[in-house]
């Protein structure tokens, strides 16, 4: 008896889910020393970057606030001040 016609098993390939990032660079200066420390019990977040020394208080925290939100933030109101700036 001979295996004609016998169906193979498809290799299933999966990809590899994208991450959210944990390093985050500085709008001013390019580097990626940006530190976020949050207080949740406080309600506020603290954005500094190390190279350049920019730092920025975020207020709007709270216990589902994760650090991308937050640098999200950072990034819009640091624009926001340069664009007032010009």
């Amino acid at each position: 008896m001979s295996k004609l016609g016998r169906r193979r098993r498809q290799k299933v390939i999966r990809k590899p889910q994208k991450r959210i990032p944990d390093v985050y660079p500085c709008p001013e200066c390019g580097n990626t020393a940006i530190k976020i420390e949050l207080y949740r019990d406080n309600g506020m977040a603290v954005v500094k970057c190390g190279s350049c020394g920019l730092e920025m208080v975020i207020d709007e925290v709270n216990s589902l606030t994760e650090p991308v939100d937050v640098y999200g933030e950072f990034i819009d109101r640091f624009y926001e001040e340069r664009e007032v700036a010009t």
